[in-house]
Protein backbone atom coordinates (compact mmCIF):
# COMPACT_ATOMS: atom_id res chain seq x y z
CA UNK A 1 0.00 0.00 0.00
CA UNK A 2 0.98 3.43 -0.56
CA UNK A 3 1.21 5.70 2.85
CA UNK A 4 0.81 9.14 2.43
CA UNK A 5 3.41 11.01 3.73
CA UNK A 6 2.87 11.11 7.78
CA UNK A 7 6.60 11.67 8.93
CA UNK A 8 7.14 14.85 7.30
CA UNK A 9 3.48 15.89 8.70
CA UNK A 10 4.45 15.52 11.92
CA UNK A 11 8.60 16.07 11.49
CA UNK A 12 9.61 16.47 15.28
CA UNK A 13 8.00 13.22 16.74
CA UNK A 14 9.57 11.20 13.72
CA UNK A 15 12.96 12.79 13.83
CA UNK A 16 13.16 12.27 17.78
CA UNK A 17 12.70 8.76 17.29
CA UNK A 18 14.77 8.65 14.55
CA UNK A 19 17.38 10.36 16.81
CA UNK A 20 16.85 7.97 19.76
CA UNK A 21 15.99 4.04 18.68
CA UNK A 22 18.70 2.18 16.95
CA UNK A 23 18.53 1.02 13.46
CA UNK A 24 18.63 -2.67 14.93
CA UNK A 25 15.64 -2.17 16.92
CA UNK A 26 11.95 -2.95 15.71
CA UNK A 27 10.18 -0.18 15.92
CA UNK A 28 6.43 0.10 15.04
CA UNK A 29 3.51 2.62 15.03
CA UNK A 30 0.24 0.47 15.74
CA UNK A 31 -3.60 0.61 16.09
CA UNK A 32 -5.58 4.18 16.15
CA UNK A 33 -2.92 6.39 14.51
CA UNK A 34 -2.24 4.24 11.49
CA UNK A 35 -5.96 4.02 10.70
CA UNK A 36 -6.06 7.83 10.80
CA UNK A 37 -3.00 8.04 8.77
CA UNK A 38 -5.05 6.15 5.93
CA UNK A 39 -8.00 8.26 7.04
CA UNK A 40 -5.86 11.38 6.56
CA UNK A 41 -7.81 12.61 10.48
CA UNK A 42 -5.18 14.46 12.49
CA UNK A 43 -3.93 12.41 15.19
CA UNK A 44 -3.93 13.36 18.58
CA UNK A 45 -2.47 10.07 20.43
CA UNK A 46 0.28 8.02 18.77
CA UNK A 47 0.72 4.40 20.12
CA UNK A 48 4.58 2.88 19.40
CA UNK A 49 5.33 -1.15 19.99
CA UNK A 50 9.20 -1.96 20.12
CA UNK A 51 11.09 -5.24 20.31
CA UNK A 52 13.76 -3.42 23.58
CA UNK A 53 13.38 -1.70 26.26
CA UNK A 54 10.33 0.52 26.51
CA UNK A 55 11.55 2.77 29.56
CA UNK A 56 14.54 4.30 28.31
CA UNK A 57 13.00 5.50 24.57
CA UNK A 58 10.41 6.88 26.43
CA UNK A 59 12.38 9.50 28.78
CA UNK A 60 14.74 10.14 25.61
CA UNK A 61 11.69 11.41 23.96
CA UNK A 62 10.33 13.08 26.69
CA UNK A 63 13.65 15.04 26.98
CA UNK A 64 14.02 15.93 23.47
CA UNK A 65 10.71 16.84 23.26
CA UNK A 66 10.14 18.55 26.13
CA UNK A 67 7.47 16.36 27.17
CA UNK A 68 6.28 14.58 30.19
CA UNK A 69 7.53 11.13 30.75
CA UNK A 70 5.52 8.59 33.51
CA UNK A 71 4.82 4.44 33.53
CA UNK A 72 1.69 3.33 32.66
CA UNK A 73 1.58 -0.13 33.46
CA UNK A 74 4.46 -1.65 35.16
CA UNK A 75 3.91 -5.10 34.12
CA UNK A 76 3.27 -4.59 31.08
CA UNK A 77 5.85 -2.00 29.93
CA UNK A 78 3.99 0.94 29.16
CA UNK A 79 4.77 4.24 29.25
CA UNK A 80 3.63 7.51 28.17
CA UNK A 81 5.18 10.90 26.88
CA UNK A 82 2.82 13.99 26.78
CA UNK A 83 4.60 16.46 24.86
CA UNK A 84 3.34 20.32 23.91
CA UNK A 85 4.40 21.11 20.35
CA UNK A 86 3.92 24.69 18.87
CA UNK A 87 2.65 23.52 15.57
CA UNK A 88 1.07 20.06 16.42
CA UNK A 89 -0.20 21.00 19.83
CA UNK A 90 -0.50 18.60 22.81
CA UNK A 91 -0.42 14.57 21.94
CA UNK A 92 0.20 11.60 23.81
CA UNK A 93 3.28 8.88 23.04
CA UNK A 94 2.45 5.80 24.51
CA UNK A 95 5.46 2.89 23.76
CA UNK A 96 5.05 -0.73 24.95
CA UNK A 97 7.10 -3.77 24.32
CA UNK A 98 6.00 -6.48 21.54
CA UNK A 99 3.52 -8.73 22.84
CA UNK A 100 4.51 -12.53 21.23
CA UNK A 101 7.53 -13.16 18.97
CA UNK A 102 6.46 -10.89 15.90
CA UNK A 103 4.06 -7.99 14.90
CA UNK A 104 1.44 -10.53 13.54
CA UNK A 105 1.00 -11.55 16.96
CA UNK A 106 0.95 -8.60 18.66
CA UNK A 107 -1.89 -7.09 16.31
CA UNK A 108 -3.92 -10.34 16.75
CA UNK A 109 -4.61 -9.63 20.01
CA UNK A 110 -5.97 -6.21 19.20
CA UNK A 111 -9.69 -5.65 19.26
CA UNK A 112 -11.21 -4.45 15.90
CA UNK A 113 -9.02 -5.24 12.64
CA UNK A 114 -9.34 -1.72 11.41
CA UNK A 115 -7.10 -0.93 14.78
CA UNK A 116 -4.82 -3.60 14.06
CA UNK A 117 -2.93 -2.42 11.36
CA UNK A 118 0.87 -0.58 11.74
CA UNK A 119 3.92 0.92 9.99
CA UNK A 120 7.25 -0.41 10.71
CA UNK A 121 9.64 2.34 10.92
CA UNK A 122 12.44 1.50 9.39
CA UNK A 123 14.70 3.56 6.40
CA UNK A 124 11.13 3.51 4.45
CA UNK A 125 8.15 2.71 6.39
CA UNK A 126 6.38 -0.97 5.84
CA UNK A 127 2.69 -1.25 6.24
CA UNK A 128 1.70 -4.64 8.41
CA UNK A 129 -2.13 -5.79 7.94
CA UNK A 130 -2.05 -9.45 8.69
CA UNK A 131 -6.16 -9.31 9.70
CA UNK A 132 -7.44 -7.60 6.61
CA UNK A 133 -7.87 -4.20 8.37
CA UNK A 134 -7.68 -1.89 5.38
CA UNK A 135 -10.00 -4.19 3.07
CA UNK A 136 -13.03 -3.91 6.34
CA UNK A 137 -12.27 -0.46 7.11
CA UNK A 138 -12.94 0.54 3.02
CA UNK A 139 -16.26 -1.82 3.43
CA UNK A 140 -17.16 -0.16 6.17
CA UNK A 141 -16.82 -3.69 8.69
CA UNK A 142 -16.14 -3.84 11.75
CA UNK A 143 -15.01 -7.34 12.83
CA UNK A 144 -12.79 -8.67 15.94
CA UNK A 145 -9.28 -9.65 15.64
CA UNK A 146 -10.21 -12.98 17.57
CA UNK A 147 -13.21 -14.29 18.28
CA UNK A 148 -12.40 -14.34 21.64
CA UNK A 149 -12.26 -10.41 21.65
CA UNK A 150 -14.35 -9.11 24.04
CA UNK A 151 -14.28 -12.13 26.41
CA UNK A 152 -10.87 -10.96 26.73
CA UNK A 153 -11.51 -7.38 27.70
CA UNK A 154 -15.33 -6.53 27.61
CA UNK A 155 -14.89 -3.03 27.90
CA UNK A 156 -14.62 -3.37 23.98
CA UNK A 157 -18.47 -3.96 23.68
CA UNK A 158 -18.60 -0.30 24.48
CA UNK A 159 -16.06 0.82 22.28
CA UNK A 160 -17.35 -1.31 19.43
CA UNK A 161 -20.54 0.93 19.26
CA UNK A 162 -18.19 3.93 19.72
CA UNK A 163 -16.57 2.58 16.91
CA UNK A 164 -19.99 2.50 14.64
CA UNK A 165 -20.67 6.08 15.73
CA UNK A 166 -17.42 7.60 15.12
CA UNK A 167 -16.42 5.66 11.84
CA UNK A 168 -19.87 4.33 10.60
CA UNK A 169 -18.95 0.75 10.72
CA UNK A 170 -21.17 -1.73 10.84
CA UNK A 171 -20.76 -4.51 13.12
CA UNK A 172 -20.39 -7.90 11.43
CA UNK A 173 -22.46 -11.21 12.62
CA UNK A 174 -19.78 -12.49 14.49
CA UNK A 175 -19.31 -9.20 16.53
CA UNK A 176 -22.92 -8.42 16.82
CA UNK A 177 -23.75 -11.81 18.60
CA UNK A 178 -20.56 -11.10 20.80
CA UNK A 179 -22.05 -8.00 22.00
CA UNK A 180 -25.74 -9.59 22.63
CA UNK A 181 -23.47 -11.86 25.00
CA UNK A 182 -21.11 -9.11 26.71
CA UNK A 183 -23.21 -8.09 29.49
CA UNK A 184 -22.23 -11.25 31.58
CA UNK A 185 -18.43 -10.26 31.63
CA UNK A 186 -18.65 -6.41 31.60
CA UNK A 187 -17.49 -6.39 35.75
CA UNK A 188 -14.72 -7.68 34.37
CA UNK A 189 -13.59 -4.16 33.53
CA UNK A 190 -13.24 -1.46 35.70
CA UNK A 191 -15.22 1.33 36.35
CA UNK A 192 -12.66 3.49 35.57
CA UNK A 193 -11.82 2.32 32.14
CA UNK A 194 -16.03 2.52 31.56
CA UNK A 195 -16.09 6.29 32.16
CA UNK A 196 -13.01 7.16 30.00
CA UNK A 197 -14.74 5.08 26.94
CA UNK A 198 -18.08 6.92 27.79
CA UNK A 199 -16.41 10.08 27.86
CA UNK A 200 -14.96 9.25 24.40
CA UNK A 201 -18.58 8.58 22.98
CA UNK A 202 -19.87 11.65 24.73
CA UNK A 203 -17.67 14.02 22.70
CA UNK A 204 -18.45 12.48 19.52
CA UNK A 205 -22.20 14.45 20.64
CA UNK A 206 -24.37 12.01 18.69
CA UNK A 207 -25.86 10.46 22.06
CA UNK A 208 -28.79 9.99 21.47
CA UNK A 209 -27.67 7.51 18.90
CA UNK A 210 -25.00 6.06 21.34
CA UNK A 211 -27.65 5.64 24.28
CA UNK A 212 -30.32 3.81 21.87
CA UNK A 213 -27.39 1.29 21.15
CA UNK A 214 -26.00 0.92 24.70
CA UNK A 215 -29.79 0.37 25.76
CA UNK A 216 -29.95 -2.56 23.05
CA UNK A 217 -27.23 -4.46 24.39
CA UNK A 218 -27.96 -3.40 27.88
CA UNK A 219 -24.78 -1.75 28.57
CA UNK A 220 -26.58 1.17 29.64
CA UNK A 221 -28.39 -0.69 32.17
CA UNK A 222 -24.99 -1.46 33.63
CA UNK A 223 -23.28 1.87 33.60
CA UNK A 224 -26.82 3.21 35.24
CA UNK A 225 -28.38 0.80 37.56
CA UNK A 226 -31.85 1.37 38.41
CA UNK A 227 -32.67 4.15 35.26
CA UNK A 228 -35.90 3.81 33.74
CA UNK A 229 -35.83 0.97 31.54
CA UNK A 230 -39.18 1.64 30.00
CA UNK A 231 -39.45 1.76 26.06
CA UNK A 232 -39.94 5.53 26.19
CA UNK A 233 -38.47 6.23 29.50
CA UNK A 234 -35.24 7.84 28.22
CA UNK A 235 -36.01 11.26 26.05
CA UNK A 236 -33.43 10.27 23.57
CA UNK A 237 -34.91 13.58 21.29
CA UNK A 238 -34.21 16.42 24.26
CA UNK A 239 -30.32 14.25 24.11
CA UNK A 240 -30.10 14.88 20.72
CA UNK A 241 -31.10 18.57 21.07
CA UNK A 242 -28.63 19.29 23.66
CA UNK A 243 -25.81 17.70 21.48
CA UNK A 244 -27.41 20.57 18.80
CA UNK A 245 -27.69 23.36 21.16
CA UNK A 246 -23.57 22.87 22.62
CA UNK A 247 -22.88 22.99 18.63
CA UNK A 248 -24.99 25.67 18.09
CA UNK A 249 -22.57 27.54 21.14
CA UNK A 250 -19.46 26.56 19.02
CA UNK A 251 -20.51 27.43 15.42
CA UNK A 252 -23.36 28.46 12.97
CA UNK A 253 -26.82 27.26 13.05
CA UNK A 254 -25.79 25.38 9.82
CA UNK A 255 -23.18 23.71 10.75
CA UNK A 256 -24.70 22.61 13.90
CA UNK A 257 -27.44 20.49 12.03
CA UNK A 258 -30.48 22.84 13.02
CA UNK A 259 -31.13 25.43 9.85
CA UNK A 260 -34.34 26.59 10.89
CA UNK A 261 -35.80 29.74 12.07
CA UNK A 262 -35.10 28.54 15.46
CA UNK A 263 -31.73 27.82 15.70
CA UNK A 264 -31.59 31.20 13.64
CA UNK A 265 -33.46 33.49 16.20
CA UNK A 266 -31.17 31.74 19.11
CA UNK A 267 -28.38 32.43 17.03
CA UNK A 268 -28.71 36.18 16.47
CA UNK A 269 -30.09 36.62 19.95
CA UNK A 270 -26.70 34.65 21.50
CA UNK A 271 -24.13 35.33 19.01
CA UNK A 272 -22.22 37.63 20.63
CA UNK A 273 -21.30 35.36 23.84
CA UNK A 274 -20.27 32.42 21.54
CA UNK A 275 -16.68 33.03 22.16
CA UNK A 276 -17.50 33.23 25.90
CA UNK A 277 -19.34 30.08 25.97
CA UNK A 278 -16.75 28.41 24.06
CA UNK A 279 -14.03 28.95 26.75
CA UNK A 280 -16.33 28.18 29.28
CA UNK A 281 -17.40 24.86 28.02
CA UNK A 282 -13.93 23.97 26.95
CA UNK A 283 -12.93 24.61 30.41
CA UNK A 284 -11.91 21.13 32.19
CA UNK A 285 -12.69 20.18 35.80
CA UNK A 286 -10.81 17.15 35.99
CA UNK A 287 -8.91 15.14 33.69
CA UNK A 288 -10.20 15.39 30.33
CA UNK A 289 -13.67 16.28 30.83
CA UNK A 290 -14.78 19.77 30.07
CA UNK A 291 -17.65 21.47 31.15
CA UNK A 292 -19.37 20.72 27.63
CA UNK A 293 -18.65 16.81 28.04
CA UNK A 294 -20.19 17.37 31.55
CA UNK A 295 -23.53 18.94 30.06
CA UNK A 296 -24.16 16.27 26.79
CA UNK A 297 -23.44 13.58 30.67
CA UNK A 298 -26.14 15.76 32.40
CA UNK A 299 -28.67 15.53 29.75
CA UNK A 300 -27.78 11.43 29.59
CA UNK A 301 -28.40 11.27 33.24
CA UNK A 302 -30.81 13.61 33.86
CA UNK A 303 -32.97 11.71 31.52
CA UNK A 304 -32.31 8.83 32.55
CA UNK A 305 -33.28 9.19 36.10
CA UNK A 306 -36.17 11.60 35.72
CA UNK A 307 -33.81 14.73 37.08
CA UNK A 308 -33.18 12.44 40.09
CA UNK A 309 -30.04 14.10 41.58
CA UNK A 310 -29.68 10.99 44.68
CA UNK A 311 -29.52 8.50 41.31
CA UNK A 312 -27.16 10.87 39.28
CA UNK A 313 -24.49 11.05 42.82
CA UNK A 314 -24.44 7.18 42.75
CA UNK A 315 -23.77 7.21 39.11
CA UNK A 316 -20.88 9.60 39.12
CA UNK A 317 -19.71 7.83 42.50
CA UNK A 318 -19.81 4.61 40.72
CA UNK A 319 -18.24 6.01 37.30
CA UNK A 320 -14.99 7.38 39.63
CA UNK A 321 -16.03 11.33 38.68
CA UNK A 322 -14.03 14.03 40.93
CA UNK A 323 -16.16 16.00 43.65
CA UNK A 324 -15.91 18.66 41.02
CA UNK A 325 -17.20 16.94 37.94
CA UNK A 326 -20.25 15.52 40.30
CA UNK A 327 -21.33 19.07 41.92
CA UNK A 328 -21.21 20.55 38.38
CA UNK A 329 -23.58 17.71 36.86
CA UNK A 330 -25.65 17.91 39.96
CA UNK A 331 -25.65 21.60 39.65
CA UNK A 332 -26.56 21.20 35.57
CA UNK A 333 -29.26 18.28 36.37
CA UNK A 334 -30.92 20.98 39.16
CA UNK A 335 -31.03 24.34 37.43
CA UNK A 336 -32.52 22.93 34.42
CA UNK A 337 -35.30 21.25 36.42
CA UNK A 338 -35.86 24.58 38.70
CA UNK A 339 -35.88 26.35 35.00
CA UNK A 340 -38.62 24.32 33.76
CA UNK A 341 -41.03 25.07 36.95
CA UNK A 342 -41.19 28.54 35.52
CA UNK A 343 -43.45 27.99 32.79
CA UNK A 344 -44.73 32.25 32.57
CA UNK A 345 -40.59 32.30 32.06
CA UNK A 346 -40.80 35.64 33.99
CA UNK A 347 -37.63 38.23 33.01
CA UNK A 348 -35.30 37.39 35.99
CA UNK A 349 -34.18 40.89 37.83
CA UNK A 350 -30.51 41.02 38.68
CA UNK A 351 -31.58 39.77 42.51
CA UNK A 352 -33.35 36.64 40.86
CA UNK A 353 -30.48 35.83 39.04
CA UNK A 354 -28.00 36.70 41.35
CA UNK A 355 -29.94 34.28 43.51
CA UNK A 356 -30.12 32.01 41.07
CA UNK A 357 -26.16 31.71 40.14
CA UNK A 358 -25.43 31.50 44.30
CA UNK A 359 -27.61 28.46 44.26
CA UNK A 360 -26.32 26.73 41.25
CA UNK A 361 -23.15 28.42 40.52
CA UNK A 362 -21.20 27.47 36.78
CA UNK A 363 -24.23 24.42 36.63
CA UNK A 364 -26.62 27.23 36.33
CA UNK A 365 -25.44 28.27 33.18
CA UNK A 366 -25.16 24.71 31.44
CA UNK A 367 -28.50 24.01 33.22
CA UNK A 368 -30.16 27.14 30.66
CA UNK A 369 -28.43 25.14 27.56
CA UNK A 370 -30.89 21.96 28.89
CA UNK A 371 -33.36 24.38 28.68
CA UNK A 372 -33.19 25.25 25.30
CA UNK A 373 -32.22 22.08 24.48
CA UNK A 374 -36.23 21.17 25.87
CA UNK A 375 -37.63 24.20 24.42
CA UNK A 376 -36.47 22.97 20.99
CA UNK A 377 -38.32 20.11 21.32
CA UNK A 378 -41.50 21.85 21.32
CA UNK A 379 -42.19 23.15 17.58
CA UNK A 380 -45.38 21.08 17.81
CA UNK A 381 -47.04 22.99 20.41
CA UNK A 382 -49.41 25.96 19.86
CA UNK A 383 -47.34 28.92 20.10
CA UNK A 384 -44.46 27.05 19.63
CA UNK A 385 -42.53 30.03 17.81
CA UNK A 386 -43.14 32.30 20.30
CA UNK A 387 -42.26 30.13 23.41
CA UNK A 388 -39.14 29.38 21.95
CA UNK A 389 -38.40 33.19 21.58
CA UNK A 390 -39.48 34.03 24.75
CA UNK A 391 -36.83 30.61 26.51
CA UNK A 392 -33.95 32.47 24.12
CA UNK A 393 -34.39 35.53 25.28
CA UNK A 394 -34.99 34.30 29.18
CA UNK A 395 -31.84 32.63 28.69
CA UNK A 396 -29.66 35.55 26.87
CA UNK A 397 -30.44 37.48 29.89
CA UNK A 398 -28.39 35.34 32.27
CA UNK A 399 -26.05 34.52 29.62
CA UNK A 400 -25.65 38.10 29.31
CA UNK A 401 -24.98 39.11 32.93
CA UNK A 402 -22.99 36.12 33.35
CA UNK A 403 -20.79 37.18 30.91
CA UNK A 404 -20.72 41.05 30.78
CA UNK A 405 -21.74 41.94 34.70
CA UNK A 406 -20.58 38.90 36.86
CA UNK A 407 -18.65 41.24 39.22
CA UNK A 408 -22.36 43.29 39.66
CA UNK A 409 -24.77 40.20 39.62
CA UNK A 410 -23.36 37.18 39.91
CA UNK A 411 -20.36 37.59 42.48
CA UNK A 412 -20.40 41.51 43.71
CA UNK A 413 -18.33 41.95 46.26
CA UNK A 414 -20.27 43.57 49.46
CA UNK A 415 -19.54 47.10 50.86
CA UNK A 416 -18.72 45.74 54.69
CA UNK A 417 -17.11 41.98 54.90
CA UNK A 418 -17.70 38.91 57.21
CA UNK A 419 -15.50 40.73 60.02
CA UNK A 420 -16.82 44.39 59.64
CA UNK A 421 -20.29 43.12 60.07
CA UNK A 422 -19.00 41.24 62.87
CA UNK A 423 -17.32 44.48 64.43
CA UNK A 424 -20.01 46.90 63.73
CA UNK A 425 -22.95 44.80 65.39
CA UNK A 426 -20.49 43.39 68.21
CA UNK A 427 -21.24 39.81 67.13
CA UNK A 428 -19.40 36.67 67.00
CA UNK A 429 -19.20 34.46 63.92
CA UNK A 430 -22.53 33.12 62.98
CA UNK A 431 -25.79 32.56 60.78
CA UNK A 432 -26.61 36.41 61.24
CA UNK A 433 -23.25 37.36 60.09
CA UNK A 434 -24.49 35.19 56.93
CA UNK A 435 -27.14 36.43 56.36
CA UNK A 436 -27.09 40.06 56.38
CA UNK A 437 -23.76 39.88 54.39
CA UNK A 438 -26.02 38.25 51.75
CA UNK A 439 -29.13 40.63 52.09
CA UNK A 440 -26.72 43.79 51.67
CA UNK A 441 -25.01 42.30 48.66
CA UNK A 442 -28.89 42.01 47.39
CA UNK A 443 -29.73 45.43 48.48
CA UNK A 444 -26.14 46.78 46.72
CA UNK A 445 -27.73 44.74 43.15
CA UNK A 446 -30.91 46.48 43.97
CA UNK A 447 -29.02 50.02 43.94
CA UNK A 448 -30.96 50.92 47.62
CA UNK A 449 -27.35 50.48 49.35
CA UNK A 450 -24.33 52.69 47.69
CA UNK A 451 -21.99 53.26 49.55
CA UNK A 452 -20.56 52.73 53.69
CA UNK A 453 -22.72 54.71 55.43
CA UNK A 454 -25.78 53.50 54.33
CA UNK A 455 -25.01 49.69 54.22
CA UNK A 456 -24.18 50.02 58.06
CA UNK A 457 -27.40 51.30 58.51
CA UNK A 458 -29.06 48.34 56.61
CA UNK A 459 -27.08 45.73 58.65
CA UNK A 460 -28.55 47.01 61.78
CA UNK A 461 -32.04 46.69 60.32
CA UNK A 462 -31.43 43.59 58.96
CA UNK A 463 -29.79 42.30 61.82
CA UNK A 464 -33.11 43.51 64.26
CA UNK A 465 -35.34 41.85 61.61
CA UNK A 466 -33.37 38.52 62.04
CA UNK A 467 -33.26 38.45 65.28
CA UNK A 468 -36.63 39.66 66.37
CA UNK A 469 -38.02 36.58 63.82
CA UNK A 470 -35.82 34.17 65.15
CA UNK A 471 -37.13 35.05 69.16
Amino acid sequence: MMLPDFRSQYRALFDAIRKIVPASMKIYLVGGAVRDIILNRKIRDFDFTVEGLVRPIGKHIADELNGAYYVLDDEREMVRVIIEDETMGEFDVDIAQLSGESIEDDLRERDFTFNAMAIELGKEPVFVDPLGGLDDLNNKRLRMCSPESLQNDPMRALRAIRMNLEFGLEPDDELTAAMENATANLSESSFERYRDELFKIIRLYKNGRAVQSMRKFGYFEYLFPGCDKAEDGINLQFIENTDKILSLMFTNQESAGISDVYASYASARLGNYKEAMKEFLTKSLALYHNRKMLTAFASIAGSASKNNVKAVKLWCNRLTFSTSEMNFTQNVILSHAYLNTLTNLPSFGDVDIYRYFRQYREGGLSGAILFLADGYAQQDVPEAYKIWCDKVVFVQDLISAYFTRYMEVIDPKPLLSGTDIQNLLDIPAGPVIGYAKNALIEAQIRGSVKNVSEAELFIKQQAKQYTDRER
